[in-house]
């Protein structure tokens, strides 16, 4: 008999890349919201995906932008604090991006510290 495994994956990006699209293609049905509109998904999203062996927890998160208000703050907070307890993070850019721009430079600098803190509180 196979054993059962199961783990989360957290989607994370830039405004408008695709990650609720994309999540929506891997689930097969529309759980996440899309829109041309920047900022559409505000909070974490679970999508799961039961197969007979396994089971997939994707969680779609509020793109990274350069905040300027309180609602900003908390939601890159939410994307950021998405990546904390999962198996797999996956970081989405635009397709047509030639190089890692400044915002998921960003990111990466963000996540860096994010770890490091981690890593020093145990």
């Amino acid at each position: 008999m196979e054993e059962f495994k199961s783990g989360f994956v957290s989607i994370i990006g830039r405004t408008n890349v695709g990650k609720s699209t994309l999540i929506n293609a891997l689930v097969g049905e529309k759980v996440a919201i899309m829109a041309n509109k920047p900022q559409t998904t505000r909070t974490a999203i679970r999508a799961i995906v039961n197969r007979k062996h396994s089971q997939i927890i994707f969680i779609d998160t509020p793109g990274i932008h350069k905040p300027k208000t309180k609602l900003g703050n908390t939601m890159i907070e939410t994307a950021f604090g998405s990546v904390k307890d999962v198996e797999v993070v996956v970081f989405l850019i635009e397709a047509t991006s030639i190089e890692i721009g400044k915002g998921d430079r960003y990111y990466f600098k963000q996540n860096k510290r994010s770890k490091e803190k981690d890593n020093t509180s145990h």
